[in-house]
């Protein structure tokens, strides 16, 4: 049987009695979605409606499955139930989609394995995320690590030197955790300025993950996160670390935007394709995104209609400052931009934010996510913004 299985909407239905599963195999389904922390319900004699991460379901048809499952022994069909929800898992993960509580590795993925093993004897409950990223869990922690330097690294190598590089992947994730343990000296006295702003999508930072880091949301689909900057690594601070410190989440998150700001960077104003005014604001660090928070600074002054803002990776924002131009063109060449900038390493965004000078109530700044679909030939123009920015640009196009 295929490790993905195949949506209901996705190949023909066979006769509805021809493969519907018993009804020990539809429970045995039905409890394998539930520890899985999957939805679903079924909905056919060989169907289950599955409710996908984020909003939305899928409907699956399990005829082959079920012809499977009608000739193995009662005992065996809770086992064959979660091999088929695994499957379900693993293709879905190698798509980008999150589904379920992690990524089973195939029982012939060595390589992986291999460092869960490894990472076991370090003392973490270690799961796959997805095929490159592991994540990783021990008393007081819950982080991910990038695995997709160490399967390159062991690519084509023979088993003895696999399991050394992963021995030594193990090794560098409890070094790493030490220092976890040492991150309080970083929330008081001169180690704050240790502490920096990163920046990540949503997509990164699973609900539990979040839960044990100093993080909030920033925008829709944007997470801030305080880091630790140590000499050879950044390390997201941990909110275990605060206890009894005396120190606040908010707190931590002034100290943080504030080191980051004051990091080197070059602020260039340039044109953008088709003349559209551009600041572009880089550096050789990961901190960039902190410049949101003082983004008139950038900008020498706060524009009266605010800015357009794209966040695309870790070293640079771009702006554009409202005013002489229509903001129609400007988001279009910003998106444009955006969507280059992202292809870079570690990707935050392509999404272009309007940001708004009075900022948000709890001081945050005021990012508002913005898109336009153009169509030149046929001259018409889809906007997706909320009401506010829609005003803008209809007493924009009314100076006109």
């Amino acid at each position: 049987m295929s490790d993905e299985m195949t949506p209901a909407h996705g190949r023909h239905r066979r006769d509805a009695a021809e493969g519907a599963p018993g009804p020990d195999f539809a429970s045995a389904l039905l409890e394998a979605f539930s520890r899985e922390r999957i939805q679903a319900e079924q909905i056919g004699p060989a169907g289950f409606r599955m409710a996908l991460p984020g909003g939305g379901t899928t409907d699956l048809d399990l005829a082959d499955a079920s012809r499977e499952a009608a000739g193995l022994p009662p005992g065996d069909l809770p086992e064959f139930a979660a091999g088929v929800v695994r499957g379900m898992m693993r293709g879905f993960r190698r798509r980008g989609v999150p589904l379920g509580t992690h990524y089973p590795l195939p029982q012939d993925d060595t390589v992986g394995h291999t460092v869960l093993r490894a990472l076991a004897g370090q003392g973490f409950s270690a799961v796959f995320l997805d095929p490159g990223t592991i994540g990783l869990k021990t008393e007081g922690f819950a982080g991910k690590v990038d695995a997709r330097g160490y399967r390159s690294a062991v690519e084509g190598r023979p088993m003895a030197d696999v399991e050394a590089l992963a021995a030594d992947f193990a090794r560098d994730c409890a070094r790493d955790l030490g220092r976890a343990s040492h991150q309080p000296e970083s929330v008081s006295g001169d180690g704050v300025q240790a502490l920096r702003l990163r920046l990540y999508p949503e997509s990164a930072l699973t609900e539990e993950i979040r839960a044990g880091l100093v993080t909030r949301e920033l925008a829709p689909g944007l997470w801030e996160t305080v880091a630790v900057d140590f000499p050879d690594s950044v390390q997201a601070l941990q909110r275990s670390a605060l206890d009894g410190t005396g120190a606040s989440p908010e707190q931590a998150f002034q100290a943080a935007i504030r080191n980051s700001v004051e990091e080197p960077a070059e602020i260039t104003p340039h044109e953008g394709p088709g003349g559209i005014p551009l600041v572009h604001i880089g550096g050789e660090h990961p901190y960039m995104a902190a410049h949101v928070h003082a983004l008139d600074r950038a900008l020498g002054g706060a524009p009266p209609s605010g800015a357009l803002v794209a966040l695309p990776v870790p070293q640079v924002v771009i702006a554009h400052p409202i005013g002489g131009h229509h903001p129609i063109a400007a988001l279009e060449t910003l998106q444009e931009v955006a969507a280059h900038f992202v292809q870079g390493d570690k990707p935050i965004t392509d999404q272009v934010f309007w940001w708004r000078p009075d900022g948000a109530p709890d001081a945050r700044p005021d990012l508002r996510p913005v898109r336009v679909e153009v169509d030149h030939g046929a001259k018409s123009i889809a906007l997706y913004a909320d009401d506010d920015f829609r005003r803008l640009v209809e007493a924009f196009s009314a100076q006109r």
